[in-house]
């Protein structure tokens, strides 16, 4: 018997019964809302300090602009964005590759993959020395060529990253899991 892992429970792109569909599609959504913790618990494990989550705060060229986290490591400060869930538009856009780069640039509606980015980006007086996007996978052997056409420094992928963190972060999944029995106990 294979291994459930959370990929075959939340990607979407193959024929699958619409009843599949669905579980995957609220699985997913169910990820997007604890992502961030496991990303932060991930980013801590690899040496970053997490100056800033969600932050709406930062300005690019004056103006308020989203980014997911704030980092800094080795004196150098970092702007991080996740984007592209496996269910994001049919899952289409679930693997980065140089095929559907603007289709992402498009869908992000960010500047954050604008070359003067790092330049312009200024979060609690300090300009950002890098930028990190974290997809959830990517066309490994095109990596260098996505990082350039996206003007990022390092392109991270969640579907490895979840790998990572088995067994490593049980307390963030256990919080969220009593969290889910709950509504679900009142529901029944």
């Amino acid at each position: 018997m294979s291994q459930v892992t959370v990929a075959s429970l939340v990607e979407l792109g193959e024929k699958l019964p619409k009843s599949e569909v669905e579980a995957r599609k609220f699985r997913a959504k169910l990820l997007g809302l604890i992502y961030e913790d496991l990303l932060e618990a991930w980013f801590k494990l690899n040496g970053y300090t997490i100056l800033g989550k969600t932050v709406r705060k930062g300005l690019y060229k004056g103006k308020r602009t989203a980014v997911n986290f704030v980092l800094e490591k080795e004196g150098k400060l970092y702007a991080v964005e996740s984007k592209c869930w496996p269910a994001y538009l049919e899952g289409r856009l679930k693997k980065l590759s140089l095929s559907n780069i603007e289709p992402v640039k498009r869908e992000s509606k960010t500047p954050f993959y604008n070359e003067d980015f790092i330049k312009e980006y200024v979060y609690k007086g300090r300009n950002i020395d890098g930028k990190i996007l974290v997809w959830w996978e990517y066309e490994e052997a095109e990596l260098d060529k996505l990082k350039e056409a996206l003007k990022v420094d390092q392109i991270l992928s969640f579907k490895k990253i979840l790998n990572e963190l088995k067994g490593k972060v049980d307390d963030v999944v256990n919080k969220y899991k009593e969290f889910a029995d709950q509504l679900f106990n009142a529901l029944k």
